[in-house]
């Protein structure tokens, strides 16, 4: 029994060795094939990396070419863009004068305008109608029923180079007659203080005829303009502005009228000074009297704050022969009725203008002394005032108005050849108003005239004149 024990004890030690060695061997060759394994399905990952890095340089490349000719043609196409851009620049620059221009219609009255960007050329065109029906009843005459376009004007307003070179040129066609050329100036507005002007225009002497027949408060001038005024010249002028508060113009002119040259070396010699002590703004505007703002020379269209305007103006002229020369003026057919041939002559002007919201109110005076050559007459002194007013009865839209003229012929030449010359004259002028574009631009104009002519040794003659007047301006 012991011994049958003893040789199991010793079998199995003998047999567990074998055993042992067996299950070893075995799992190490598990272990190997799953290493191989393991092995196949890296280099299995490592060729999927080493292809996707392929595929990813591939595709790298592709689009750096891709970039490449994309950049190469936004190259050419920016070349091309560059020639275009100086072809057009090219085409511009030889059509920049109509590039650069502006064209504008603001409303009527105001014009056509062309302008360039810059505002170194501007050109105003306007054009202006006066159509009038009147009936003249004068005593031991036929009564007369005209219609009539009194005035009929073009207009030509700007400036040229610079906005401070400024021209104006007017021309009409009243009554139906040949265009005649009435304005043509050049003012250098650099600086307002003393700006030059040469051409032909208003010279600068009495008010009411500065005043435009365009805004005028009555269809027509008064009788006392008709005899002092001393209407358009050629020759050059000095305007200016000081402050706010003084205007003045004074010129040299040939001394025979518009549109005419002269024939002998006498000149006539104008002056005027205008004071605005209160309460506006003094501007420069390219017009006769070159004043704009709230000092424009109109008689009526007052403002919010009361406008006070006072002038004075004097002209002369030494050896006016009016076989040589006839001065678009009165002065000629004065010589005329005094029974003169030349002489010299001096005239003064005094003026006030008052406006304030619906109530306007102007006066002038003027005076003329005569001195023919030779000893046979003394010196003539003819003068003559007018005033007149107007207040709106609706604001800016219907206005009455009335004026009162009258002229003191000097009576005591001896020797007057023309009997039917007055030794006084005087006129009385209601009249109503309505403006259409609440300005002088369109309106409809109502007068009536009653004009006395008084003589010493000869009968009175009356003259009663109705007129209706409409203004268009575009």
């Amino acid at each position: 029994m012991r011994f049958f024990l003893t040789l199991m004890v010793v079998g199995f030690l003998f047999v567990m060795p074998f055993a042992t060695s067996s299950q070893a061997e075995s799992q190490d060759n598990k272990q190997v094939e799953e290493s191989k394994e393991v092995a196949q399905a890296t280099k299995k990952q490592s060729d999927q990396i080493e292809q996707l890095k392929r595929q990813l340089e591939e595709i790298q490349m592709h689009n750096q070419q891709q970039i490449q000719d994309l950049q190469q043609q936004i190259k050419d196409l920016e070349v091309q863009r560059k020639s275009f851009e100086e072809k057009v620049e090219e085409v511009q620059s030889k059509d920049s004068w109509w590039n650069k221009i502006e064209v504008s219609y603001k409303k009527p009255g105001d014009g056509f305008t062309l302008q360039t960007k810059d505002g170194n050329f501007l050109l105003n065109m306007r054009l202006r109608a006066q159509f009038q029906f009147s009936v003249n009843d004068t005593t031991d005459e036929l009564t007369a029923t005209n219609f009539a376009i009194r005035r009929l004007r073009f207009y030509w307003i700007g400036n040229a180079f610079r906005p401070w070179f400024k021209y104006y040129i007017q021309v009409s066609a009243d009554n139906g007659s040949d265009l005649q050329l009435r304005d043509a100036y050049f003012d250098a507005a650099y600086k307002t203080v003393a700006l030059p002007r040469v051409g032909q225009f208003k010279v600068p002497f009495n008010r009411e005829e500065l005043t435009s027949s365009s805004e005028l408060q009555l269809v027509e001038r008064s009788i006392v303009n008709e005899q002092f005024s001393l209407g358009r010249d050629i020759g050059p002028a000095l305007y200016g502005l000081l402050g706010n508060y003084v205007t003045y113009g004074v010129g040299i002119f040939d001394g025979n009228g518009r549109n005419a040259l002269s024939t002998d070396s006498n000149l006539l010699y104008v002056g005027r000074v205008m004071l605005t002590p209160c309460c506006g703004t003094l501007k420069y505007g390219n017009s006769s009297f070159p004043i704009s703002g709230d000092y424009k020379i109109e008689p009526n269209f007052g403002e919010d704050k009361p406008l006070i305007a006072f002038g004075v103006a004097a002209a002369g002229m030494e050896g006016l022969n009016i076989d040589r020369k006839t001065p678009d003026a009165a002065i000629a057919d004065r010589f005329d009725e005094i029974g003169v041939v030349s002489g010299d002559f001096a005239q003064f002007t005094a003026d006030l203008n008052f406006k304030y919201k619906i109530f306007s109110i102007e006066g002038e005076y003027d005076a003329r002394w005569i001195s023919p050559d030779g000893a046979s007459i003394d010196t003539v002194f003819d003068q003559g005032f007018r005033i007149q007013s107007g207040v709106f009865l609706i604001p800016k839209l219907v206005e009455v108005a009335a004026r009162f003229a009258y002229i003191d012929f000097d009576a005591s030449v001896p020797n007057v050849p023309d009997v039917d010359e007055p030794d006084n004259q005087w006129q009385i002028t209601p009249g109503l108003n309505f403006y259409m574009s609440h300005s002088h631009k369109w309106k409809i104009q109502l007068d009536y005239s009653f004009i006395k002519n008084e003589f010493t040794n000869a009968s009175d003659i009356d003259e009663n004149i109705f007129r209706a007047q409409l203004q268009a301006y575009f």
